[in-house]
């Protein structure tokens, strides 16, 4: 019985060891094919070579690193990030990197509910807890069904998203989904005051942490969909997202603001979701706004 139950727990926590679906070990090589984005770039953000690093929600994430000029980046952003959870994977895995590239949405501030360092490693009860949970024995299965079907992992190794099923959704045709979606994009830049400078604190964890470790800081506003723009200047708001716009620039000294402009134009957004931009905008805004800031700001610093 002793040995048929050691069997029974065991068998399970060695396939959830061995697939490791979360990414949690550094064990997978089949591929993440859940939403375990951040499990499985704490992971691999140390297994990965770069000397780049990109921060920031999932505007940042779909940006293919690989396409990127002047530096082997590593995406370390995630879908619905927070400050609070940018600050944190920076504290963690922002060590030894010639540049830190920070995408900062329009209006952005620290997040109503703080939920604490989501990538401090657990202790082992946490740990064994996961490697017998029944649910990641389920992931596990579908991580060898997914693999063994030839499904891409929703991960590249560079940390960018796989999209192309994402892509298939909101590139059709659906103008009541699409029309819906705007109007909750509407409410949420129309309702907007700037946040008072405590509310803006894990911006300044991020500011003082990467000056004391000598990593050159660039913050990107990424484009906004010039119909949100519009709605802005309806709104007469152009003066709020400025003062926020100087607070931002008050804690990081290379700010490359983009929020409106031609990168902005509609065709650069998807049909169905007009919060995000098409990969290539992404590229082309890094490669000829961006980068060109770092480098210089590099140079300048004698590197």
């Amino acid at each position: 019985m002793l040995a048929a139950s050691a069997l029974f727990v065991g068998a399970p926590v060695l396939l959830n060891y061995t697939v490791d679906p979360y990414d949690r070990f550094g064990n997978n090589r089949m591929g993440v094919y859940i939403s375990a984005e951040r499990e499985a770039k704490a992971t691999e953000v140390a297994r990965q070579p770069h000397n780049a690093l990109l921060a920031g929600n999932s505007r940042i994430a779909m940006i293919p690193a690989s396409r990127l000029n002047g530096f082997r980046f590593f995406n370390g952003a995630f879908a619905g990030a927070t400050a609070e959870e940018v600050w944190w994977f920076i504290h963690h895995y922002a060590h030894g990197q010639e540049l830190v590239v920070l995408g900062i949405d329009l209006g952005m501030q620290d997040p109503t509910r703080v939920e604490g360092d989501i990538f401090r490693r657990g202790d082992w009860s946490s740990v064994s807890e996961n490697l017998v949970s029944l649910e990641t024995l389920e992931f596990s299965f579908k991580t060898m069904t997914s693999h063994w079907a030839g499904t891409p992992s929703h991960l590249h190794p560079d940390g960018t998203f796989e999209i192309r099923d994402y892509v298939k959704r909101v590139e059709r045709e659906d103008p009541a989904f699409a029309q819906a979606q705007m109007e909750i994009l509407k409410h949420h830049f129309g309702s907007f005051a700037p946040p008072p400078p405590e509310q803006m604190s894990f911006y300044r964890k991020i500011s003082e942490t990467l000056h004391e470790r000598g990593i050159p800081c660039v913050v990107v506003v990424p484009p906004i969909h010039e119909t949100i723009m519009r709605h802005i200047e309806a709104m007469q708001l152009q003066g709020a997202y400025q003062a926020w716009l100087d607070g931002v620039k008050a804690l990081f000294p290379n700010v490359v603001e983009l929020s409106s402009g031609h990168y902005s134009s509609a065709a650069g957004f998807y049909r169905s979701d007009a919060a995000h931009f098409k990969p290539d905008v992404g590229v082309r805004f890094m490669n000829e706004e961006v980068v060109p800031v770092a480098l210089k700001t590099l140079r300048d610093r004698g590197r």
